[in-house]
């Protein structure tokens, strides 16, 4: 079952990267839609194991979500092969490009995991309160 589950999260995350790639504007040479989808992949994935924390979520699911789709809509090779055609244009350019991925995506990732530890959080005293 998990490598069934691989397969199908593995295609439709490369779908969805490429669509995406092709829907998002391009500015110049920096590469936005790189960019964006890997801030977005990091922000879902921690969102998804924060919930996964609290949740008895499927080993197969975890494999098909977290390393099938997030791992085929998030790309570190594209990110190495836009960086260095970036600094070919503008070194400066890739060094922004270098600094808001690496910050931004484990931010990202901690900012969806808090995010969801918060709701559930909130969720879960309140069901306390009601006696549920």
């Amino acid at each position: 079952m998990k490598y069934v589950a691989l397969l199908i999260g593995g295609a439709i995350g490369g779908f969805l990267r490429y669509l995406l790639a092709h829907i998002i504007p391009a500015d110049g040479a920096f590469p936005n839609a790189t960019l964006l989808i890997n801030l977005s992949g990091s922000f879902v994935l921690g969102v998804f194991y924060g919930i996964a924390a609290f949740r008895d979520i499927p080993d197969w699911l975890r494999v098909g979500f977290g390393v099938g789709l997030i791992g085929a809509y998030t790309t570190f090779s594209t990110f190495c092969l836009n960086t260095d055609t970036l600094f070919r244009h503008s070194p400066l350019a890739s060094y922004l490009y270098i600094a808001a991925s690496m910050i931004g995506g484990p931010v990202l990732a901690y900012v969806g995991d808090l995010l969801v530890s918060t709701v559930s959080g909130r969720i879960w005293n309140t069901n306390e309160e009601l006696g549920q």
